[in-house]
């Protein structure tokens, strides 16, 4: 039977209209449950996410430090970054206590703060933040306080946690910041003279004056006997928690559970996001790492106790939360999977709390040589970050000292390789 023109065409939109009706039925859904857990609203995600993997390309926009760089940088080791709304990037360089302005194309625009004591001066520099009004707020690690500059440079009031010759020391572990102020997690060491050592840690919002707002978490420990012990049970609300783009915060702390607290602008307990998760044992390379590095310190200092090496692996490492209110998940199964020159897979969750796609992020980058951040919609790497020698601070009050070491945290004696310049590679996320 001929068919024609116009039937055709008509059979041919049936046949369309029912084609995409097939496709959105046929479309997968999310599959997980939800719930209450302590008076929270609770998300169950299911072991698979609803869109399944995907690629992105990270597209390089700008490199400094390698060897034919025309600019001659050479960095002490860049330690943190920051990127404005002009899409200016800020390099601090913990060595040199240095702050780099590097416009959007890469050229290095001006040099902010050096090494000293005095008015604009750094010392002793972890990270840094964008504080309420704009200016860069600066971490410096002992004894423990935020430095404020302008972006020009010019110094700004800043504060300190306590009194300054208290003997106490102050270490922020994580510090981010918004419109509303900032969010520290810290702890806080004193030293009593009957050898007692008593550290207060606490996850807390606080005003751009160091005021307190609200404390989410807050744990006391108290140690006698003259001895230390270093570590746990891996839990830690100072270090794993992120700031979402409205105020949220997410806590990740616990170490063997694959749990997102999500709380409020204001600190109220929003909900709390779980997934079914596969544990990762550690290697025998990492573990026996580990427990070198113990050792070392151990002799080098005196008067530490650790407890046993972790052999598994943290199920959540990171998280990191999207302009579009996403958030993407790093966690062990992720970098245990991830291919080479990948920054690694992240868990997508929206706002929902549904676990909605695993992205794989292309970069150059080596996972046990390179570290990264994910700062809106750009990267950055800093080759060889991880290669750092150690690196001693030293600060106290009275008749107590506090020494501190940071530095590598994957040095491996077979690495017989020539030492390689430290670079930082900018990105756009597509």
């Amino acid at each position: 039977m001929k068919i024609g023109n116009k039937t055709a065409g008509r059979l041919g939109m049936i046949l369309l209209f029912s084609i995409v009706t097939l496709t959105s039925v046929a479309a997968p859904s999310w599959t997980g449950t939800t719930g209450t857990e302590n008076g929270w609203p609770l998300v169950n995600n299911p072991m698979q996410p609803v869109e399944g993997d995907q690629t992105i390309a990270a597209v390089e926009i700008w490199r400094l430090g390698h060897e034919d760089d025309e600019q001659e940088m050479i960095f002490g080791l860049i330690g943190d970054g920051l990127v404005d709304e002009a899409e200016n990037t800020y390099l601090l360089d913990t060595i040199l206590s240095t702050i780099y302005k590097v416009g959007p194309d890469g050229t290095v625009l001006e040099n902010l703060g050096q090494e000293g004591d005095g008015p604009g001066e750094l010392r002793n520099t972890m990270n840094m933040v964008f504080m309420p009004g704009g200016n860069l707020g600066v971490h410096e690690m002992m004894p423990g306080g935020i430095a404020i500059l302008g972006r020009d440079g010019e110094p700004r009031p800043s504060f300190s946690f306590g009194e300054a010759n208290s003997g106490a020391m102050h270490h922020i572990t994580r510090m981010d910041s918004d419109k509303s102020g900032l969010v520290l997690g810290k702890s806080s060491t004193e030293f009593g003279s009957d050898q007692t050592v008593t550290t207060a840690h606490s996850l807390a919002r606080y005003a751009a004056d160091g005021t307190v707002l609200f404390t989410l978490f807050q744990k006391n420990e108290k140690q006698s006997g003259g001895r230390i012990t270093l570590g746990g049970d891996g839990n830690d609300f100072t270090r794993y928690w992120s700031l979402g783009p409205n105020g949220q915060v997410v806590v990740f702390q616990e170490n063997q559970e694959y749990k997102l607290e999500v709380f409020d602008s204001s600190g109220n307990p929003g909900m709390i996001i779980r997934r079914e998760y596969k544990p990762v044992r550690r290697s025998d390379k990492e573990i026996e790492q580990d427990e070198r590095e113990q050792e070392e310190m151990k002799q080098r200092f005196g008067g530490m106790d650790f407890p046993p090496v972790a052999q598994m692996a943290r199920h959540i490492t990171d998280a990191f939360a999207r302009p579009n209110g996403d958030l993407w998940v790093q966690n062990s199964q992720g970098d245990h999977d991830c291919p080479e020159n990948s920054i690694g897979y992240f868990d997508v969750f929206n706002p929902d709390g549904h676990y909605v796609k695993r992205i794989r992020i292309e970069a150059d980058y080596d996972p046990l040589r390179d570290n990264f951040q994910l700062l809106g919609n750009h990267l950055l790497v800093f080759k060889e970050a991880q290669k750092a020698p150690d690196r001693t601070m030293s600060s106290g009050g009275g008749n107590m000292m506090m020494i501190m070491t940071s530095g590598s945290s994957s040095d491996d004696e077979d690495d017989d390789e020539e030492p390689r310049p430290y670079e930082v590679v900018f990105y756009r996320l597509p």
